[in-house]
């Protein structure tokens, strides 16, 4: 059987057939820069579907636990970039801070031992701050009576929405601009955690108070390193 017709009769070939003629028409100028290992700002603003290949890394900056008491505020201060390896090389996209709490509340009194002569717990406000230069995000949770957790996640790159995984059509450099720190990320840090607690209520004879929380907390660097590759659907060719 000749090439032109098992060309007509099997499809595999087909698609292929296609393909090689549709890039070598539609993309001269792609394997015109490819070719010389250039990525230079002509090449870089054609506009194009891309695949954007990476994912967030989460690095620890300092952790700890502590109790705080209500109305009180802990200051985390001691975070530092210097602490990890090769962070210069890093592209360092924002912050991240974990905080998991647990109800601290006490009973004192004679019916507080009897079935349903405790009461119950009442929810605790727990409140986190980033800083980072001129950059900084607050965000609450509640323990709901019991236990809880939320995180405060802060950016400074222009396009958060380019960290997904999705395809996008747009050109490199734009894409470069919306996800590179440009060397931002790099440095001191601070964290804050507030507690405002509320002691729920309980029958004649038991009295419940709360004086504070305890709280877990992490402190993260986010990173973001990425390639910016091509992406061609063969079924639409």
């Amino acid at each position: 059987m000749s090439f032109i017709e098992e060309l007509k009769n099997n499809r595999d070939k087909q698609i292929m057939a296609i393909s090689i003629v549709f890039f070598v028409l539609s993309f001269p100028a792609y394997f015109y820069f490819a070719a010389q290992g250039a990525d230079d700002v002509s090449a870089s603003t054609i506009v194009a579907t891309y695949e954007i290949e990476g994912e967030p890394q989460y690095i620890e900056l300092g952790s700890g636990d502590e109790f705080i008491a209500d109305g009180e505020t802990l200051s985390i201060d001691n975070l530092h970039t210097d602490s990890i390896d090769d962070a210069d090389d890093m592209n360092i996209i924002g912050v991240r801070l974990t905080m998991t709490y647990t109800e601290s509340e006490d009973t004192s009194g004679a019916t507080c031992n009897l079935p349903g002569g405790s009461g119950n717990a009442a929810d605790d406000t727990i409140t986190g701050t980033t800083m980072y230069g001129e950059y900084n995000d607050t965000a609450s949770g509640s323990n709901n009576g019991d236990s809880g957790s939320h995180t405060v996640e802060l950016y400074w790159i222009n396009n958060v929405s380019l960290l997904n995984g999705e395809t996008v059509t747009m050109s490199k450099s734009d894409i470069i601009a919306g996800i590179d720190a440009g060397g931002l990320g790099l440095g001191a840090y601070m964290a804050e955690i507030s507690v405002d607690a509320e002691a729920g209520g309980a029958p004649p004879g038991c009295q419940r108070s709360d004086a504070g929380e305890d709280v877990s907390y992490s402190v993260e660097i986010i990173v973001f390193e990425y390639e910016i590759v091509p992406s061609f659907d063969v079924e639409e060719l």
